[in-house]
């Protein structure tokens, strides 16, 4: 890696995730484009140690960067937090858990790079049950195959997107930043939110490995994010119905901006 101008930021939220962190940065230190690609680590005051773990990593690699909070987050005040320090043109989630191809930043920058219509681009997964397997070298349960792009399906189907999209970094400027009032929805309804005047990209192949794993935020969190999601979807088809733009739905829930779920 090298200190030129990212094309990608990676965003890394940690809590109480030392068994994944080592593979997840040597995941993204595999990447073909891992010298065009900026690793964000922000550690929500976690009890097992990651920080001396990027710390080594650090030693490394320059463009990793890492930042302990002072009181635990939610892992959406922990994106926004890493993505106010973000340089590169593109931002993408790297849950501590998960894995990728290694040429999938290639493939959606590239995406992005060759389709300025495009705001987000997302990709196929390979699901597994089984921790801290690479992409190559896995045991999938199952391939979880999205919808092609529409934004009448994300309202009527829900969430589709996946855990690993891509998406430009100048959306915040017109949108800004994730719900930190939201414990597990609060990536759908940015979709939703930025989606209203922007088109997104599905690539028919998976780059990416899911963990399934029942202490996910998503298992975790499952009535609560039923919830959040009718919330969320019915200020959105309202707002598609009056045709208008909702630059941020009304918060809700205030008390869960901060000490929140696994932020793993």
């Amino acid at each position: 890696m090298t200190l030129s101008p990212p094309l990608v930021s990676a965003i890394i939220s940690t809590f109480n995730s030392a068994r994944f962190i080592e593979g997840c940065l040597a995941d993204l230190a595999a990447q073909t484009i891992a010298d065009r690609i900026e690793i964000i680590v922000v550690d929500s005051v976690s009890e097992e140690g990651e920080g001396a773990i990027v710390r080594r990593w650090q030693e490394r690699y320059p463009n990793i960067r890492y930042t302990r909070t002072e009181r635990r987050e939610t892992v959406y005040a922990a994106w926004n937090r890493a993505i106010r320090m973000a340089q590169g043109t593109y931002l993408t989630t790297a849950n501590t858990d998960d894995r990728h191809k290694a040429n999938a930043f290639e493939r959606m920058g590239r995406v992005l790079e060759l389709r300025q219509d495009v705001a987000l681009v997302y990709a196929d997964v390979v699901e597994t049950v089984a921790e801290n397997q690479t992409f190559d070298r896995c045991t999938p349960t199952r391939v979880l195959r999205w919808h092609d792009w529409s934004r009448d399906t994300l309202l009527t189907q829900g969430c589709f997107i996946g855990p690993q999209p891509m998406w430009r970094r100048c959306v915040h400027a017109e949108y800004g930043f994730f719900d930190e009032s939201l414990v597990s929805s609060g990536d759908f309804e940015f979709w939703l939110r930025i989606s209203q005047t922007h088109s997104f990209h599905h690539i028919r192949e998976p780059l990416g490995l899911y963990l399934s794993r029942p202490d996910s935020v998503e298992h975790r969190h499952c009535d609560l994010k039923a919830l959040e999601d009718a919330r969320i979807l019915s200020a959105y088809r309202r707002a598609a119905r009056d045709g208008a733009i909702l630059r941020r739905i009304p918060e809700s829930r205030p008390e869960n901006r901060m000490a929140g779920p696994n932020l793993a």
